[in-house]
């Protein structure tokens, strides 16, 4: 299929093109578009996958899972960093700031030492080693594994009582679902999409929420590390993060009662 080698191309250009900048010129939004781009690749991976078995998709996926996370560790702390100076903005949190700091530093600079030349060749030879696989993946197979991942998506959403492992599998079903829908150019044939704007930021807030919150509990549970004063200030940051959270609990569940996302199907251009 021409659009699943479009697509994996442009993957590869953004995501070089990201790995290949000087690293003065990385940006907090920087480490957030490598991730999203690498995201994409993995839910294309993962539709390869259900249309042949010989796709060994967890060893062609593992040099970009490397970088990935890594990034994912600088981009927490960039977040947590943003967030503590919108809660608390009177500089009541002066040491864990600066131990924050430190340590986004730090992660940054294994990033980078992981992220070299050496890396970006090898990521090029996974790129060549997916292609033989796309000739297997027709429009036939490719319908049945969308329609396969719109009823998981559809199983979750039934369930009376959505709890947090259920909204995590659902963010990332979702993300899944619809990187693949657009790599087949499927975005502009769905003809029932009026909330798709808004589920997935009150899932993206709700999800940065969490990482937040465990954090803080972590920093606030090691004894003797961070004063006192500072501790009494994380909990109550912790309290206020929580309580946002619920609420954004809550508008997920009405977003997901009032769309029909998934209502119609989804058909691929012949």
């Amino acid at each position: 299929m021409k659009a699943l080698r479009k697509y994996l191309k442009n993957r590869e250009d953004a995501i070089n093109s990201i790995l290949e900048k000087d690293r003065r010129s990385y940006r907090p939004s920087t480490f957030h578009k490598l991730r999203v781009e690498i995201k994409k690749l993995n839910a294309f991976f993962d539709l390869i996958n259900g249309c042949s078995k010989d796709f060994k998709r967890r060893k062609t996926f593992k040099p970009f899972k490397l970088i990935f996370r890594q990034a994912g560790k600088v981009r927490e702390l960039q977040v947590e960093e943003a967030v503590l100076k919108k809660y608390s903005p009177n500089n009541l949190l002066k040491d864990y700031r600066k131990s924050l700091m430190k340590l986004r530093l730090k992660e940054r600079e294994v990033f980078f030492s992981i992220a070299n030349n050496k890396f970006t060749t090898a990521l090029k030879k996974s790129y060549r080693e997916i292609v033989p696989f796309l000739t297997k993946t027709d429009k036939k197979k490719v319908s049945s594994y969308l329609e396969k991942k719109r009823k998981k998506i559809e199983e979750i959403v039934s369930q009376n009582t959505l709890q947090a492992p259920q909204i995590h599998a659902l963010r990332k079903r979702l993300k899944e679902f619809d990187y693949n829908r657009n790599s087949l150019d499927l975005e502009k044939q769905n003809r029932t999409l009026p909330k798709k704007g808004v589920l997935p930021e009150l899932l993206g807030k709700w999800h940065d929420d969490q990482v937040i919150i465990r954090h803080l509990k972590k920093a606030i549970e090691a004894t003797g590390v961070i004063n006192p004063n500072e501790v009494r200030e994380l909990k109550k940051i912790e309290t206020k993060i929580f309580a946002n959270s619920k609420v954004l609990f809550n508008n997920i569940k009405i977003a997901l009662t009032a769309s029909d996302f998934f209502r119609g199907e989804n058909k691929i251009k012949k």
